[in-house]
């Protein structure tokens, strides 16, 4: 792919002087910080008790809600005894048929209920099995406190219900965040269940993405009477700057709330930050400004119930950070000193499910298709009039589910090149699709033409994918060639995946961005006196396909659309790089692909082929089913022949 790109680019040249790498970096931070600033400061408790309520419930909205509670039918499938507490592993539905396993380390020798605490795992490699997790539950069992060590969704036992690629839950209106949390939750109700524990003293920690799930656990249960999450809280801007897993993802969280709100929501409750200061994964300077944010909140309540300790050490639930935590308890839980040797039982003792999860079971993916079934349908065009008014409807919500487009601004057009050619002229220049926005891009208009059509390229990678031998067939045809690099690729190439989760967090998917930059281009090629009539195309991945498609259906001043590894629909849940940005949150409440594709009617759709589950090709005689409402929207506006399909 690189040598293709090499190749391809050298025959149209570069626009800038050098790559501008730190435009989406900037971009991204400088976005935040106008989404920030627009928060009233708080100075007072009244003022944050407002604000709270807010967060609270608008962080609940985001995380895709809670299910109702079900019964948990929790039962031990093992138990094993060790010197000075044993192992229960357990068993427990934390909505119906989703299964969570864990163990619980139950102190030797209980005089009556007592303190316990949730160990969320986060991402290590091994989970709860992990040294350092197995460490702090057998030292907190020894200090006296029941402890339950939950498996995330996707890991060890559960290893079968999916994790890191579930994007498509977002698209439903679900998020991994939202039921890891209500895992949490369920297992603080089994954990209040058990005779043996004092359902007043709960204490929940976790390091890393355990860190994450104790901070949001801990804002939205308050059950739990003292939080210490680890290596894992810091304020919201650094998630621009770095990629994060699908289990942390919270949609449009910069909007919602910092993580120092979220962590604010613990207050009155006792919260314990712990850092690294070599991490570099949370660095210690962001740590360090959410504490003083957080504080700020504390000191409307109670000062003394926050606190922090910093560890010179790298990301790392170490024995010095146990030991601040076990006196963290200590000190809010158990009301005095406590004292017990930490040691690893092994994964044998750990297992609880050694044959697999029950038959029957749910995963991510299950789930995800139950919410979709349960969706409303789209309602079916009766006449042409009918479907205008669903068309102007989609027209004026899809901009809003893709955060929103921003006030069109100067194209400021700067030309750096220009050259003519065998046949045809080409033209380099770069515009501002917005204020710290660059998009460069190249313009190939045939010899002796004073109007021309434009075939407008939308490539997965930028303007280096376009080939010379299909400009040039463009070019023989009559048409100009425009080609650019939408926003974080070609020469303002940025990591992909962390491009995608800032925008995810922004709020503004990545998605939608790429769609406005097409119409932006759409916009600058209007404001030209030689183009008579716009064709987008849209090439190279499914999210290149959706960018287009998009652009198409919300602009009417394209006149065709050509489109190739097109998905069918967004109603399956395909765990695949290339599909990540294509669900949209909250997407299919709205529509779905063959609605968004019967926008552009009656106007020329191509669509070279149409994708099903594990991005195979739809069979011939297959997808006009697929794309049925498409097909009868452009049979109802009098044009079936102008939408093709493979």
């Amino acid at each position: 792919m690189a040598e293709q790109t090499a190749r391809s680019a050298s025959w149209l040249g570069n626009v800038l002087p050098e790559p501008y790498r730190d435009m989406m970096r900037q971009f991204f931070l400088r976005a935040e910080d106008e989404i920030s600033r627009q928060r009233l400061p708080i100075y007072n408790r009244q003022a944050w008790e407002m604000r709270r309520q807010q967060v609270r419930r608008e962080l609940v909205d985001a995380l895709g809600g809670f299910p109702e509670r079900t019964p948990l039918n929790a039962y031990i499938t093992s138990t094993h005894q060790r010197q000075g507490y044993r192992i229960e592993n357990l068993v427990f539905e934390s909505q119906p048929a989703l299964y969570a396993t864990a163990s619980v380390y139950v102190p030797s020798d209980l005089a009556g209920p007592a303190p316990a605490v949730l160990c969320p795992h986060g991402h290590w490699r091994h989970g709860r099995y992990q040294d350092v997790v197995q460490r702090r539950c057998v030292g907190l069992a020894r200090r006296g406190y029941v402890t339950l060590s939950i498996d995330a969704v996707g890991y060890n036992d559960r290893l079968a219900q999916g994790h890191r690629r579930a994007w498509y839950l977002f698209s439903a209106g679900r998020t991994l965040q939202g039921i890891e949390i209500w895992d949490n939750m369920r297992a603080i109700d089994y954990l209040c269940s058990r005779p043996d524990v004092d359902p007043e003293r709960i204490g929940c920690t976790g390091c890393s993405g355990g860190g994450n799930q104790t901070m949001y656990v801990s804002a939205l249960d308050e059950r739990i009477k003292a939080s210490v999450p680890v290596c894992s809280v810091e304020v919201v801007a650094d998630y621009m700057e770095k990629g994060f897993c699908t289990c942390e993802a919270v949609p449009a969280e910069v909007r919602v709330a910092d993580l120092t709100e979220v962590c604010g929501l613990i207050a009155p409750r006792a919260l314990l930050l712990i850092h690294g200061m070599l991490d570099s994964g949370f660095p210690i300077l962001s740590a360090r400004k959410a504490a003083a944010r957080i504080r700020d909140i504390y000191s409307f309540y109670a000062p003394e119930r926050f606190g922090t300790y910093e560890s010179y050490s790298e990301h790392d639930y170490n024995e010095e950070m146990r030991r601040a935590m076990y006196a963290w308890f200590d000190r809010w839980l158990m009301g005095n000193e406590t004292h017990g040797e930490e040691e690893e039982p092994g994964e044998a003792a750990l297992r609880v499910l050694p044959e697999g999860l029950p038959a029957g079971h749910a995963s991510l993916a299950s789930i995800f298709v139950s919410e979709a079934q349960a969706l409303p349908s789209y309602p079916e065009p009766a006449d042409a009039q009918t479907w205008e008014m669903r068309r102007q409807y989609l027209s004026a919500r899809l901009p809003v589910l893709l955060g929103g487009f921003p006030l069109r601004g100067d194209l400021d057009v700067r030309v750096t090149g220009a050259e003519q050619r065998k046949g045809y002229s080409l033209e380099r220049f770069w515009f501002r699709c917005e204020p710290d926005v660059l998009l460069p891009a190249v313009y190939l208009a045939p010899t002796g033409q004073s109007h021309h059509g434009v075939a407008l390229y939308v490539l997965e990678g930028g303007k280096s994918m376009l080939s010379q031998q299909e400009a040039e067939a463009q070019l023989a045809k009559g048409l100009a060639v425009m080609a650019f690099d939408p926003r974080g690729t070609g020469e303002t190439e940025y990591d992909l995946e962390t491009a995608f989760l800032s925008a995810f967090a922004l709020g503004r998917p990545l998605l939608g961005m790429h769609a406005w930059d097409a119409i932006r281009c759409v916009d600058y090629l209007k404001s030209r006196s030689d183009v008579r009539g716009i064709h987008l195309i849209g090439r190279g991945s499914p999210a290149a396909a959706m960018a287009a498609l998009l652009a198409a259906a919300l602009d009417r001043r394209v006149a065709s659309l050509s489109v190739d590894a097109l998905p069918a629909t967004l109603r399956l849940p395909i765990e695949d790089r290339e599909m990540d940005q294509v669900y949209l949150p909250n997407l299919l409440e709205l529509t779905d692909v063959a609605e968004i594709a019967a926008m552009i009617a009656p106007r020329p759709l191509s669509v070279g082929k149409l994708l099903a589950d594990g991005l195979e090709p739809l069979p011939a005689d297959v997808a006009p089913q697929a794309f049925d409402l498409a097909l009868r929207t452009y049979g109802l506006l009098g044009a079936p022949e102008a939408l093709s399909l493979g």
